[in-house]
């Protein structure tokens, strides 16, 4: 039990934060719903806010393009799930394939483009901070 205490206070308080910000954005989308406008906006703030979680540490451009190729990957397979599962020839969906359905396209419409924009813009940072960085150091042994 201590170590599990231990272990809660070395997460810092700002993981908390956005976390519970992201629970709290998902549930207000859910609320709203996820096939309105304003729902699927206030799902991808809370998907960039959990974004911003995961990725707060990375310092490569290579992090971020694995989340773009992950995103791609994960999208490309939930797809083909969803289209074994659900779109198979039987007439009859049962309660289960209706919400395997609605997990999964939520999944890939909230959270496939703004990783993937996210990941476009987090490595195009890291590049441009790494160029200007470079830049200086070769101006600075000119001197």
């Amino acid at each position: 039990m201590k170590r599990l205490l231990a272990a809660w206070q070395r997460i810092p308080i700002l993981s908390y934060v956005l976390v519970g910000a992201f629970i709290a954005l998902m549930i207000i989308a859910l609320f709203i719903g996820i096939d309105s406008d304003r729902g699927v906006l206030v799902g991808w703030l809370g998907i960039i806010i959990l974004l911003t979680e995961i990725t707060r540490r990375w310092r490569k451009e290579w992090q971020f393009l694995l989340l773009i190729a992950g995103a791609i990957i994960g999208a490309i397979i939930l797809s083909a799930l969803h289209e074994v599962v659900v779109d198979s020839n039987s007439t009859l969906q049962n309660w289960w394939q209706n919400s395997f359905h609605a997990i999964v396209t939520d999944i890939i419409l909230l959270f496939t483009p703004m990783a993937i924009i996210y990941g476009i813009i987090g490595a195009v940072t890291l590049f441009i901070v790494r160029l200007i960085m470079l830049c200086r150091k070769k101006i600075s042994e000119k001197t």
